[in-house]
């Protein structure tokens, strides 16, 4: 599979048919302020990513030059040691060791993946509470406007009224 594919195939499951249907009926503002959120929710995810990739080169760059050393070492064991058999302690010892290295590892990254998951959620919940005292602020704003353009009629009833009556 190309990367192509991979892309239409993750878009086209983004948004299920009724998920399409729920976004036409919301409010353009809110449908923006939805977009931005989760664009900056993009962000952060792809920002986190980029990290973890440059932590994973530096890995792999670590790990290919631990590997030439380890070859160089091989070489220079091989050619002192010739014919001498490595004892299975000592291989059961290289394994032992080499497995506590992987857990450790393996630690480190679950470590990792927690703090950034609880980052993200973090930030997920301002999000939220962010949209909730928005929603309340564009609620109270409305009410204003309802009030304001009811006093507006008032006067220029009143107005109305004391025109005719001077006439």
């Amino acid at each position: 599979m190309n990367d192509l594919s991979n892309c239409r195939e993750f878009y086209s499951l983004s948004l299920p048919t009724a998920e399409r249907m729920f976004q036409k009926n919301r409010h353009r503002m809110d449908l923006l302020d939805d977009h931005i959120h989760d664009s900056v929710n993009i962000y952060a995810t792809c920002q986190e990513i980029v990290r973890e990739w440059q932590l994973m080169g530096d890995d792999t760059l670590e790990f290919e030059a631990a590997k030439k050393e380890l070859a160089k070492e091989r070489e220079k064991f091989n050619a002192e040691k010739k014919g001498l058999a490595w004892s299975v302690a000592d291989v059961e010892d290289k394994l032992a060791k080499e497995k506590q290295f992987n857990a450790n590892k393996q630690k480190e990254w679950e470590t990792a993946c927690e703090w950034t998951n609880h980052e993200m959620q973090t930030a997920r919940d301002q999000i939220v509470k962010l949209k909730g005292e928005k929603t309340k602020m564009s609620d109270e704003y409305e009410q204003e406007c309802a009030l304001y353009q009811k006093r507006e009629n008032e006067y220029i009833q009143c107005i109305a009224k004391l025109e005719k009556n001077r006439c």
